[in-house]
C-alpha cells in the first residue's frame, strides 16, 4: 500500500478504521506523523531564516 500519495484525510480514516489491519493502521499513523514533522521543521527553518540577525552563536 503506497500511503505517500494518500491525502491526510484518507490516512486519518485508515488509522481510525478498526476493521483495517493493524500494520496498515500503524503505517497510516506513521505517515501522518512524518508529514506533521516535516511541516513543523519547515516552519522552524522559515522562522530561523527570517531572524538571521538575532542569532546568539
Amino acid at each position: 500500500m503506497d500511503l505517500s500519495k494518500a491525502t491526510n484525510q484518507q490516512l486519518y480514516e485508515i488509522a481510525k478504521d478498526e476493521s483495517a489491519r493493524m500494520r496498515d493502521r500503524y503505517a497510516a499513523a506513521r505517515e501522518l506523523q512524518l508529514r506533521n514533522t516535516k511541516k513543523t521543521v519547515a516552519s522552524f527553518r522559515e522562522i530561523d531564516v527570517q531572524n538571521d540577525e538575532n542569532r546568539w552563536y
